[in-house]
């Protein structure tokens, strides 16, 4: 049994993603599923932000959300990825991932309570203004 656990301690990382981009995904990923319904649609809005935003070609996209899927079941709670994101984040670049998590929340047509819940607690965990919060909101809310 120890021999099996050394030889996974020198197995390369099964992500080969950057850190900050799994981080990313997790946190859509958790939108996505905060109203226990992931919907199509915000699977498919989160594929457009990664590809768009990050110019990820569609094989690495499917590598990047699969692995963000197994850190998402792995993880105890959202410690791991916004400690990450506070690290590598510009206060801009944290209101423009809030603004692409209520993409992901706005993506079904209705905002669930408990999407809501989950950003505003990730906005606090980042360190967003809560001005910034619902700036963000609103604008992504009227289409900007």
């Amino acid at each position: 049994m120890l021999k099996q656990w050394l030889s996974r301690l020198a197995a390369p990382d099964p992500q080969p993603h950057p850190p900050r981009e799994v981080a990313i995904a997790v946190l859509l990923l958790e939108c996505a599923r905060a109203d226990f319904e992931r919907q199509p649609v915000e699977l498919a809005e989160i594929r457009r932000l990664l590809g768009d935003e990050l110019g990820l070609p569609a094989g690495e996209l499917d590598e990047l959300i699969a692995d963000a899927e197994r850190s998402a079941r792995e993880a105890v709670s959202l410690h791991g990825p916004v400690s990450r994101l506070n690290q590598d984040l510009s206060a801009d670049d944290k209101r423009a991932l809030m603004a692409w998590l209520w993409r992901v929340a706005h993506a079904d047509g209705h905002v669930d309570a408990h999407e809501e819940h989950l950003l505003r607690q990730i906005a606090d965990l980042l360190y967003v203004p809560h001005a910034d919060f619902i700036r963000t909101r609103l604008a992504v809310g009227q289409g900007r």
